[in-house]
């Protein structure tokens, strides 16, 4: 079936991420931005079987220090070890000492070489405050750079946040952009006017001659879950919606630069 073109004059427009249940941000609330941090950093001097060590640390750089985002944590979902000099990587299983950190594999056969230490689930940003920022349990984090989005689950201190999903704890993805919006007490949806949005259903990909086609599954303002098929891009969906889904929505350059217009 053909879709109406639908006619909008407004001010207010944000990049959308999918999500099935994060909801699309309200462009009143205040946001902070910035980009991650690793837990430490540095080279291996010494080889042992399944460790990590580095004898040369002291101070507040200890495995052990407790200046934040350490001490190295040794958990089930702990602190995960990159060799980036020769790829590979490790949880870390135990916190040896300040200078040696026990790992679940082998990654270190050589040394000197560099490594990365991160920490799954979590936002870390050492130039950041996230208690004077008031950063709040609930609020939407989205990684800019990936186009992935997550809920606030603990503010653990004034640089780390616990998220509902990893979308900062690997190699490639800790020093990411960030957006926080700080309004995860209410989660309101509200725009100037309305409950909900109109989605632009963009694309990255260079339309020319033909029409594109695409997916787009949403929550609508009244809660149905509604997929439209083959919805042609560059259009407006002609419903007012909360939620950009990422079940239903094509797995394609649309998801990450589709507009929410208020």
């Amino acid at each position: 079936m053909a879709y109406p073109k639908i006619t909008v004059n407004t001010g207010i427009a944000n990049q959308v991420f999918a999500h099935d249940t994060i909801p699309i941000p309200s462009p009143n609330v205040a946001t902070i931005t910035g980009s991650g941090s690793s837990v430490a950093t540095g080279n291996n001097d010494i080889i042992a079987v399944n460790k990590l060590a580095n004898s040369t640390l002291t101070g507040n750089d200890l495995f052990t220090a407790t200046i934040a985002p350490l001490p190295v944590q040794a958990t089930q979902t702990g602190d995960k070890v990159y060799n980036t000099t020769n790829p590979g990587n490790a949880l870390v299983s135990a916190v040896d000492s300040g200078t040696v950190l026990g790992l679940d594999g082998n990654p270190f056969l050589s040394q000197p070489v560099a490594y990365l230490i991160v920490r799954p689930f979590h936002l870390i940003d050492s130039s950041a405050n996230f208690l004077t920022s008031s950063v709040s349990i609930g609020d939407i984090v989205y990684n800019t750079s990936t186009n992935r989005a997550a809920r606030v689950l603990a503010v653990n201190n004034s640089i780390d946040l616990t998220l509902s999903v990893d979308i900062f704890g690997s190699n490639t993805t800790y020093n990411d952009n960030y957006t926080v919006y700080l309004d995860g007490a209410t989660g309101s949806l509200s725009g100037s006017s309305a409950e909900g949005c109109l989605l632009y259903v963009s694309t990255s990909v260079a339309v020319e001659a033909t029409t594109a086609y695409t997916d787009v599954q949403v929550i609508t303002t009244a809660g149905n879950t509604v997929l439209f098929k083959n919805f042609p891009v560059g259009n407006y969906l002609p419903v007012q919606i909360t939620h950009l889904m990422s079940t239903g929505t094509t797995d394609n350059s649309e998801i990450g630069v589709c507009l929410a217009i208020w």
